[in-house]
């Protein structure tokens, strides 16, 4: 009788598994390669070190063809290659798209009416106002417009209103400050008031105004495209000592290319030399407004009518060319913070919160996390030196931001980092510019050498153009430290490095032609 043939037991080879490797090991380096922020020096390191692995387990899978770990191994790592390959090119978009959206593309204005408690407690000035949320109901209304100084978005905003209320015209009366457009509203002169929302906080600061949001109330709201452009040079940066704007307010809300900054930082810096020179001028600084023919206004409200024009007047000041910004909120602050985990800084005195009894920075080296952090750059009214102290907490703040970011330890936050940031910023720089930016920051594992100055001045009141008849406090910032800083960026630009200094005592002997106070 013939014996039954037994049949092979068939099996995968981990030679089989070996060739996944492969694949996922070439998919892998392409992937890498594509990649704009990594230096591409960096996918031949890459490559060399994948070889090496390849090759262990093609050794491995050669001399344990059956071995169930080794295929395991076999499949693990071909499963990490390709997740990788996924999401690298994934965190690529994300940066992209954060960069796109972070561009500020309208302005909103808003139609104000006084709220029914307002003018039921009034009677005597609201004797027949118009009560009603429907701006249809408007028709008739007299609309109070500001066309000095806000003349684009009323201008805009006008023309949007015929539109919605189907009409080829409206009755309306013009005033000749966004202050006096608020008091006609208050004194009954007009129903409605059309303002661009960046006004509001100019407004509050007005004596009589300052519960203006819980005053009135807006019945519609028209928002005006704005033209927006990314630095076109992607590069540059990486090869060209440039200056970067940062400003911030502490308002709630969306951001806007039109508004105050109640945060007015200088960033230059020496992409060759490693330098960084970090410059505050204070809120208030009594400068030149370009959009008013230089009449002199707060820098703080410079921005009212563009970021374009908060630049203009940076850079006459400081005679260094300030093309680039990012403009935040200081609860910007926060979420950056903690999404890296928190910053270390030194604080040079103890102080506390005005607002809050429970708060206490001691002094010397402490550790804030972002709602630390927030009430750290905000206060100034225990601070010795006021707004001027705060102006030089927002510096220690930021350096250790940029410690932080530039560390090999971003890479644990880098998921973190991107979902925090979005939407809470605006900036004219391009996503290339930031993965050059990146790469050569990776390449050369740059230690920067920042110095930071503050600006300061003596507070008195002045005239100023945003605000025609208005007296509002100013700060009369030193010219003579000004020309300091003046040669401090020429050296910058030289490829100097730059050794901290003192600022020099402050005086008013010198005349730039920029601050020259003599007719004040």
């Amino acid at each position: 009788m013939a014996k039954k043939r037994r049949k092979k037991k068939r099996y995968i080879s981990a030679l089989f598994y070996w060739l996944l490797v492969v694949i996922a090991a070439l998919c892998f380096l392409i992937t890498f390669f594509t990649l704009p922020m990594f230096p591409k020096i960096w996918s031949l390191y890459l490559a060399g070190i994948l070889l090496v692995i390849v090759g262990l387990l093609y050794l491995l899978s050669r001399a344990n063809t059956k071995n169930r770990l080794v295929k395991l191994l076999n499949i693990l790592v071909s499963a990490a290659l390709l997740a990788v390959s996924i999401v690298f090119p994934k965190y690529t978009d994300q940066i992209s798209t954060l960069f796109s959206e972070a561009l500020g593309k309208s302005a909103r204005i808003s139609l104000y009416v006084m709220t029914d408690e307002y003018m039921a407690a009034n009677p005597d000035i609201f004797d027949k106002p118009i009560s009603s949320e429907e701006l249809a109901d408007y028709k008739n209304a007299v609309f109070i417009t500001e066309y000095g100084l806000d003349q684009l978005n009323q201008v805009y905003a006008v023309k949007e209103l015929k539109t919605e209320l189907g009409v080829d015209s409206i009755t309306s009366i013009d005033r000749q400050s966004v202050q006096d457009a608020v008091r006609s509203l208050y004194q009954f002169e007009g129903d409605v008031l059309i303002m661009a929302e960046s006004y509001e906080s100019i407004v509050m600061e007005t004596e009589g105004f300052e519960r203006f949001r819980s005053e009135t109330r807006k019945i519609g709201s028209f928002s005006r495209p704005i033209d927006t452009s990314v630095q076109p040079s992607t590069a540059a940066i990486t090869k060209e000592t440039f200056s970067v704007f940062i400003g911030g307010n502490d308002e709630e809300g969306d951001l806007s290319l039109e508004g105050r900054t109640d945060v007015d930082m200088i960033l230059t810096v020496n992409p060759n030399s490693h330098q960084i020179v970090m410059v505050n001028l204070p809120r208030d600084s009594y400068i030149p407004n370009p959009y008013w023919d230089n009449s002199r206004d707060k820098l703080t409200h410079l921005g009212l009518v563009g970021i374009d024009n908060t630049l203009a007047g940076v850079s006459q000041v400081l005679d260094e060319s300030v093309d680039n910004y990012v403009l935040i909120n200081f609860t910007t602050y926060q979420q950056i913070i903690d999404a890296i985990g928190g910053v270390d800084v030194d604080n040079p005195y103890a102080f506390g919160f005005w607002d809050n009894e429970d708060v206490w920075f001691d002094e010397g080296p402490i550790h804030l996390d972002g709602a630390d952090a927030l009430l750290y750059v905000r206060e100034r009214y225990t601070l010795p030196d006021g707004d001027f102290g705060r102006n030089m907490h927002q510096q220690l703040v930021l350096r250790a931001i940029i410690d932080k970011l530039t560390s090999p330890e971003m890479i644990l936050h880098f998921n973190d980092i991107l979902d925090a940031m979005r939407g809470t910023f605006l900036t004219n720089l391009s996503s290339d510019s930031i993965y050059a930016f990146c790469q050569k920051q990776l390449d050369e594992n740059i230690k920067w050498n920042i110095v930071n100055y503050r600006v300061l001045g003596e507070s008195d009141y002045g005239a100023c153009a945003s605000s025609p008849g208005e007296w509002l406090s100013v700060v009369y910032i030193y010219p003579n430290q000004i020309e300091f800083l003046r040669d401090v960026l020429k050296e910058v630009h030289a490829g100097n490095i730059i050794e901290q200094q003192e600022l020099p005592d402050g005086d008013f002997e010198t005349d730039d032609g920029i601050l020259d106070y003599s007719n004040e």
